[in-house]
């Protein structure tokens, strides 16, 4: 994540943050894969699960797959956790 200084810090223990600024700026730690990505959304494979991000114009800003930093820009309208498995009715939460 960065600091006001542009410089990155990672926690030692690892782990998730979520850094929404605005609605417009999404910084995502913890990111092991991106399952999915348009400009209406993306599916990011996290060490907390499956993670949705809903929105319009989205584009990435940063990857950076080795330290599971990603970056987005655009207008968020959504953030959602799933373990990724089916819901009880069959249909998956994600697309």
């Amino acid at each position: 994540m960065a600091d006001y200084n542009g410089s990155q810090t990672v926690s030692a223990a690892g782990g998730q943050r979520l850094l929404l600024r605005d609605r417009s700026e999404l910084e995502v730690t913890g990111v092991e894969d991106v399952v999915s990505f348009d400009e209406a959304g993306a599916v990011l494979k996290t060490d907390l699960g499956l993670l949705a991000v809903d929105g319009e114009g989205l584009h990435v800003v940063k990857l950076d797959l080795a330290g599971g930093v990603l970056v987005i820009e655009g207008k968020v309208g959504g953030l959602y956790y799933s373990d990724g498995g089916p819901k009880k009715n069959g249909k998956r939460l994600f697309r």
